[in-house]
Parts: C-alpha cells; structure tokens; sequence
C-alpha cells in the first residue's frame, strides 16, 4: 500500500442533490421487468396514459424529494430465499438507512447505510439473527411475510464495514438494483410529461392503499430526456473515397428520445395517488426476483447517518455573535494545547479505507502518523506532514497500533504538498492532516471573519464531550455553496478546543480526525528522505 500518487478518485458530494453520482443516463437496461406485465381476466386493458397521468407521473420523482423521507418495506424472493427490508430513505439527503432480514438474506443480515455509491453494512450478531429465524413465516410461501423490526433510530457507533456498490451490470446484487432504484425514484426536478405520454408507458387499473384510491401505472424507472441540442459547427470539405465501403458510412443518429421502456431503465410499476405521491413500486431484480416496496408517507423518521455518512442531520444557519467568538479562539486555544494525540477515518472507496494513530505537534508543525486500509492491517504507511508537504515509508508484516518513536532513520520517500495533488486537487488524507496541522496559531482570529464564512450546523458529541460544529467555507467556496455544503467541519468543545475535524471525501463519504488531549513525545522534524 502506498499514500503516494493515486489514480483520480470519483468525487461524490451527497445531501446537495439526488443521484449527483448515479447518472439518470448510466441506468439503462438497471432492471429486468416487471413483476408481472400480462392483466388478469379481471383487471381491465391496459392503456395510454392521459395527459392528467403523464402529467403525475412526471410529477412523482419531485414530489418524492421535497416529501424529503419516507418509510421503507420492501419484499423480494420467496420461501426461504426471502429477503426483507425495512427502515426510512431521506431523498433530499440521498441517504438510506435500513434493517435487512428475511430466511434468504445470509451474509447481508444486518443494518445497512447507503448514499449513490457506497454502502455502510453492521452485520447481525448471532442472537439477532437468532431472534429473527424464530419469527412466524407466513404458510403460503408467495406471500409477503410481515415487516421485519426497523432498524433503531440511533444507528451503533462500531462494526460498521464500507464497499462500493454499483446499480447495474452483471455484478450487481439484487439488493444493490433495490437501492438503487430506491434513490432513482426521487430527483429535484420534475420529468419531462410530453416524454412520458410519447413513451410505452401505461395506466393498468386502480388500487387502494391506506384508504386511498390508487392509480397503478406502468413507467420507466429512468425518465426520458430530451435530445441534447446539436451545436453548430463550421462545414468543412472532405474528399470522397470512392472505395469506402458502406459500412464505413456512420449509423444515423437518433432523432426522437426512446419511447421503449427497456431503453429507459426497465419497466416498473407504480402506485400513485391522486397528489402524485408514490404508494409503492414493483420491479424484477436481478435473478428474477420480484420485489415488491411499501412506502409508508406517514412514517417521516429523521435518519441519523453514521460518522462515514455525515452523522445526524444538519441545520446550517448564521453563527450567533458568542458562536463566531468561539471560532476565533480556536486556533490560538489549540496552540496552547501544544500537541495531541489523534486517530484517522478516511473511507475513500472503491481504493481504500484508511485508518490509523499518530499525534499532532502544533508548537512545530508536525503530524506523525502510522495508517493502514481496514482491509490489510499488516500493510502500514508511516506518514510525517509538515507545512512544507508529506515523507512517507511502508511498513510490512505486521499490524502498528501508532507510530514507532523516534522514527525510522533512512527509507522515506517526501513529497510536496503540490506533488501529492491531481486533476481533482489534494487527496483525502492530505487534507485532513493539513487542516489539523492548520487550526493552531499563536494569535486570535477575527470573529467577524467567522461571522462571514462559518456556519453552525447542529450540536454533538465526542467521547461523551458536549461539542458544536461548524464549517468554515475556503475561500474558492465562498460565494459559491449554499450553508451546510462546505467541505470541512469542526467539532469545538465549550473552550474554542478542536475535538474533531471532518472533511467531505472524494468517494461522497466523511472523513475524520479525532483529536484527545496527550502528551506528545519528540516527532521527527527537519526533511526527510
């Protein structure tokens, strides 16, 4: 492992907009079908959409998202290869946070988080999975068995593992399709109602649910777009080859959106109301699983997101006079501290999940530190930062709880600041250690800076420590992001103390340093190679 140069990550910043990693256009071909796409002898012939229903339709992915949250229960499967899922999906947050069960779920037994892209996992331990095999099933195995539990309303702090996940393509699970589509039925603007009258799409009869009449309409699980307007360009002459095959001549290019449902994602089938709120939908994933999803609009939770996720949600606002007090002594409070110790989280997925010990110098400017990925523990990357860039060595064979003291004499590869950055500018880790090397100095900040650039954004704790948090927007944020979308976040006991700084990933997830008070033994100074 290597804290060098890396490939360019995909940057995802969620709770901004819906699917800003998923693109609607990536999606196609996501699902197999429907449940079932021929009426019964009693259901009436399916038909066009009128423009009244195109015009819902259109109308239900937005609606979904300024709705904001809603219950989930979902069933796919059947007999013992049942899988069931219960919990809440915030759309405006683009976050899911679910219980999964059911006889057929295996391995992905447990509680789940997911934004577009990644998902967090906390398997069951063995009594909950126990408690739940003696749950009653139901005697007809075509059935839908009842809900499982909800997950609890403050997800457990420990045991949760990060992947990557993807919608579509021949490694896709089941339960990555369900997420997916979970996230996909939401967007913050309406669809284009011309598209989806023009479209295979169609009213297939009615239903009731919770006492409301129904309309179940069969639609895309990805909205058809307009075709991008064609840029002129200047005519340029080309001489004919007279020998040219006709093959070699281009494909005509399209001239009308796609009308099939398979070019449009698949086909799903949708419950809506009369105020184009979704009931609940069904899909074919993959595997041939039918998989039928409950939303239940009364059950409206506030989903609290683990630590990788951003933690509870937010209400960013202006600083009070006394909070942007506060922020001014941060950096003079934490150069009196003179040093720490502190402990890393950077889930930068697909690469790598980093985590590790080290202490921070604050009177020298020096953060040392021994970092490993969650998944090869014995694979260790000593890291000294300064103000001037990065040296850095690996370690091999066995696992490093912190950094040995004093530091290895030779084999350190150093790096500036400049040379550790790509197309899409410092790598996570960099970051972090950078801003908790930055946030000491000898002198007092001015407050009316804070009361410009910092925004509170909800009280927490630490290691049972009562803190606020705050961003600070950098100055190419300034201006440019609305409050609450700043990249970097600190956590400031009641004396201006940093207890934690947390970062916004390239990968879409939140990275963080905790910092404890310590006594700090001689760090390595001077460069090193």
């Amino acid at each position: 492992m290597t804290l060098s140069r890396r490939p360019a990550e995909r940057r995802r910043v969620v709770a901004l907009v819906v699917l800003v990693c998923v693109s609607l256009g990536s999606l196609a071909g996501l699902i197999g079908g429907l449940v079932s796409c021929a009426p019964n002898q009693t259901a009436p012939q399916p038909r066009p959409l009128t423009a009244a229903e195109a015009q819902r339709l259109s109308e239900m992915r937005v609606t979904n998202y300024r709705d904001e949250r809603s219950g989930v229960n979902a069933t796919w499967g059947e007999g013992d290869a049942q899988v069931r899922v219960a919990g809440w999906v915030d759309w405006k947050r683009a976050l899911a946070y679910l219980r999964v069960g059911g006889p057929g779920a295996g391995d992905q037994r447990g509680l789940l988080q997911a934004v577009p892209g990644v998902v967090a996992t906390r398997p069951a331990t063995p009594a909950e999975a126990a408690a739940e095999a003696e749950a009653p099933r139901p005697s007809d195995a075509t059935k839908p068995a009842p809900p499982i539990a909800e997950p609890p309303a403050d997800p457990p702090t420990d045991g949760w593992q990060l992947r990557a996940w993807t919608p579509s393509g021949k490694t896709a699970t089941p339960l990555d399709t369900f997420l997916s589509l979970v996230f996909v039925v939401a967007n913050t603007k309406p669809d284009h109602a011309d598209l989806l009258a023009k479209s295979d799409a169609r009213w297939t009869g009615q239903d009731r649910i919770g006492g409301t009449t129904v309309d179940v309409l069969l639609g895309p699980a990805v909205p058809p777009q307009p075709l991008p307007t064609a840029t002129p360009t200047a005519k340029t002459k080309t001489k004919t080859n007279a020998t040219a095959s006709p093959s070699a001549s281009p494909s005509p290019s399209r001239t009308a959106p796609p009308t099939a449902l398979n070019e449009l994602g698949g086909a799903l089938r949708y419950w809506l109301d009369p105020t184009a709120k979704l009931r609940r939908f069904e899909a074919l994933l993959p595997g041939n699983l039918p998989a039928r999803v409950d939303l239940d609009r009364t059950n409206r939770a506030e989903v609290n997101a683990v630590a990788a996720f951003g933690g509870r949600a937010i209400t960013p606002r202006a600083p009070s006079k006394k909070e942007a007090e506060l922020l001014a002594k941060m950096r003079q409070r934490n150069q009196d501290r003179a040093g720490a110790k502190f402990t890393v989280d950077v889930p930068t997925l697909p690469l790598a999940h980093l985590r590790g010990t080290g202490w921070l110098d604050w009177n020298n400017t020096v953060a040392y530190a021994a970092v490993h990925d969650v998944r090869k523990l014995t694979d260790v990357v000593l890291l000294r930062a300064d103000t001037d860039g990065v040296a850095f060595q690996s370690k091999t064979g066995k696992a490093i709880d912190e950094p040995p003291v004093p530091a290895p004499d030779g084999g350190w590869t150093f790096q500036t600041w400049a040379q550790r950055t790509d197309a899409r500018g410092g790598l996570d880790i960099d970051l972090l250690l950078g801003e908790a090397l930055a946030v000491a100095a000898p002198t007092q900040d001015s407050a009316d800076y804070f009361a410009d650039h910092a925004s509170f954004l909800r009280k927490d704790t630490v290691d049972g420590v009562t803190v606020t948090v705050f961003e600070i927007a950098k100055p190419a944020e300034q201006g440019n992001i609305g409050r609450g979308q700043a990249r970097m976040r600190y956590w400031l006991d009641k004396t201006g103390a940093v207890k934690r700084v947390e970062a916004r990933t390239r990968a879409g997830t939140f990275g963080q340093i905790d910092i404890e008070d310590a006594t700090v033994p001689t760090l390595p100074t001077g460069r090193l190679g």
